[in-house]
Formats: C-alpha cells, structure tokens, sequence
C-alpha cells in the first residue's frame, strides 16, 4: 500500500497545482465563485476520451509483443536506439506522449535483462522522442489539444502547420542518436521470448473506437461519443476504466483555474508586458522559456492569455518539452521509471543541447524576420 510520501512524489505535479490553487484561493477569494468559468472544459472532454482510449490501448498489450517480436531483428546498439526512438516518436502521434511512455519505457527497462548493453540513455532518447512526435497533431499531448481548440481549425490543417517543426525536431533527434549510440553489436545474454498474450479484442475495440473518437473531435462532437465509449468500457473492458489515470484530469483542471488567475496578477502582467509580443519570435521565446520553469502544458495557458499567436505559442511550448526536465511532464514520467538517479543529470546532457539547437533552428527558421 502506497504511503502519504509515495503518493506526492508520484504525483508531484498535482500537488503543486494544488498547493498554488490554495494560495491563489487565500489570496483572492473573490475570484473562487468563477473557477468554473475558468477551465476549458472542451479540452477536458476530449482529453478524457483520449485518455481511455489510449489506456485501452496500452493495456491490450500489442504494442509490447510487437515490440519483442521486432528486437530479435535489431544487431547493433545503434539499430536498437533508432528503432525504440522512432517506436516512440510514432505512437505518441496519437497515443499521447505519456501513454507512450507507459509502453515503451517498461519495454527498454525489460531490455535490460536480456542484453548486456546499458539502456539508460535510450530511456533519455524515448522522452524526448515522446515530445517531438506528440508535437505533430493535436491529440499527441494536451498543450496540442488546447492550443488546436484555440485555434480553431480542422485537425489536418493542424497537423500540417506542425509538421516542419517536427520533421526538424525529428531529424536533429536522430543526428544526436547517430552520433550518441555506437554501432557495436547488441549481445543479448539470454533468448528472447514472445511471453505477452496481447487482448486481442480490447485492441481492435479500441482501435476503431480512437478513430471514431477522432473524427467526432475533428466535427466538435465529441461530448456525445463520451457517453458511448464510457459506458462501452465500463460493461466490456473494467479494468481498463480503473486503470485510466483520473488524476491528470484533475490537475488539468486545476491548472486552467491557476494559470487564469496567475495571467490577472499586476506583477505578472507587467512583467509579460515588458515583451514586445507583438513580435511572433518574442512569443516563441517567451513560451519556450516559460514552459522551462512550469511546464509546457501550463505555459500554454499562461502564455495564451497574453497572445493569440498560436503558432508561434504551440511552436515555443512544444520545443520547450526539452531542456530542463520540467519542461514537460512525459521528461518527469520517463526518468522516474528508470529507477535510475543519475539519469536525471545525464538528461540534461542531452536535452540542454538539443533545446539550443532546435530552438535556434526553429527561431531562425520561422520567426527571425
């Protein structure tokens, strides 16, 4: 049974919505009648879909079979990185990149035992591969899914204008891959066995019910396919239902009351606008470094009460899903599993690096002129 201390660590991010819900509350009671009105409630909705869906999904258990079935192919180090790299970046395109994670990193860490190479620095790899291929659509994280009902605009519309950012995401990953695993052999130190029975029916179940889901958020309809696949779930698939994680709903909206009210602080006020954010480059800047000190997902609201460029604003939160691991929160989920303390310094290593360059590239690129 989990202790008081195991359920804040594990859940560190909420608590500390929580414990700033509680002093905005203090400091500004008049405002708690309108906490309703401060939570985007749309968002919420879809991200409860998404949530239960992709939990079915991860718990049919098929991506981890294939997985296994596709390491007894691999030869080199090299070749294993790209494979679980690209693994990552595809299936948190529409998994989200925290469910991802949920699949992949407990895949590399059974790696482990079978081969006689250390895979920390794949886990690294993997969480930033979770942000750049959740950067691509809009239901690839929830920064994406708020920012698209902002912006008001068809999910393909969406997924284009994000798409030379992650194709620069993705191929400065992949450089940064090439030249960080080397192309030794892989010595595996025992056979691996297929010993995951996948649910068949629970991942096909899923799988048309995603796509119906998606095509029910592109058309504004989703609050009436709720309903459906709730109670789907909750007569075939149970379990799948208890295992959704309920508490990221909770700290999104948490969030929304938090940041709204933080956004009406004088202080902060004034201080956002010593920025000229009329400038798309400032607006980029000013998430990407807003998303390093409270996370990507807050730093879109925050930074969207400010500006309504919201290209500029989903380009800067997503490229600071990197750098300082509490640029996003797939960073928090992937290091904690690796049960592992030392790999919260190495990723920094990596990640700084890769948030300069791809930061730059991106500015230079998009928002310099």
């Amino acid at each position: 049974m989990k202790t008081a201390k195991d359920l804040i660590r594990d859940n560190i991010f909420l608590f500390a919505t929580l414990v700033l819900l509680v002093i905005l509350a203090i400091l500004y009671p008049r405002e708690i009648s309108n906490y309703h009105h401060f939570v985007d409630w749309r968002t919420i909705i879809d991200l409860t879909g998404l949530l239960i869906l992709t939990t079915g999904l991860k718990e049919s258990g098929f991506f981890r079979a294939f997985s296994r079935r596709m390491l007894k192919r691999l030869r080199s180090e090299r070749g294993l990185a790209v494979f679980l790299i690209l693994l990552t970046a595809i299936l948190s395109t529409f998994l989200t990149n925290d469910i991802t994670l949920f699949i992949v990193i407990p895949l590399t860490i059974s790696v482990q035992s079978l081969i006689k190479n250390d895979v920390s620095k794949l886990v690294i790899f993997e969480a930033i591969s979770a942000n750049v291929g959740s950067t691509l659509t809009p239901v690839g994280n929830p920064q994406n899914l708020f920012l698209w009902h902002q912006w008001g605009i068809s999910f393909i519309t969406f997924t284009i204008k994000m798409s030379p950012l992650v194709l620069i995401l993705a191929l400065v990953l992949l450089l940064f891959a090439w030249f960080s695993f080397p192309d030794k052999r892989v010595e595996f130190s025992e056979r691996i066995e297929n010993d995951l029975n996948p649910t068949r029916s629970l991942f096909y179940s899923s799988l048309v019910l995603i796509v119906i889901y998606l095509v029910s958020l592109d058309a504004g309809k989703s609050q009436l396919v709720l309903p459906i696949i709730f109670l789907l779930y909750l007569i075939f698939f149970r379990e799948v239902l208890l295992k959704t994680d309920w508490l990221l709903l909770v700290m999104f909206i948490v969030m929304f009351i938090d940041f709204h009210i933080v956004s009406t602080v004088p202080f902060i006020v004034s201080l956002v606008h010593m920025v000229n954010l009329h400038h798309p480059g400032n607006v980029f800047w000013l998430s990407v470094a807003t998303s390093q000190l409270i996370s990507n997902v807050p730093a879109s609201i925050f930074v969207s009460k400010f500006s309504h460029n919201w290209h500029a604003i989903s380009y800067g939160v997503n490229v600071g899903g990197n750098g300082i691991v509490i640029g996003s929160l797939a960073n928090i989920i992937a290091l904690r599993m690796a049960k592992n303390r030392k790999i919260f310094l190495d990723f920094h290593k990596y990640s700084i690096p890769y948030l300069l360059i791809t930061g730059g590239i991106t500015y230079v690129l998009f928002f310099f002129m």
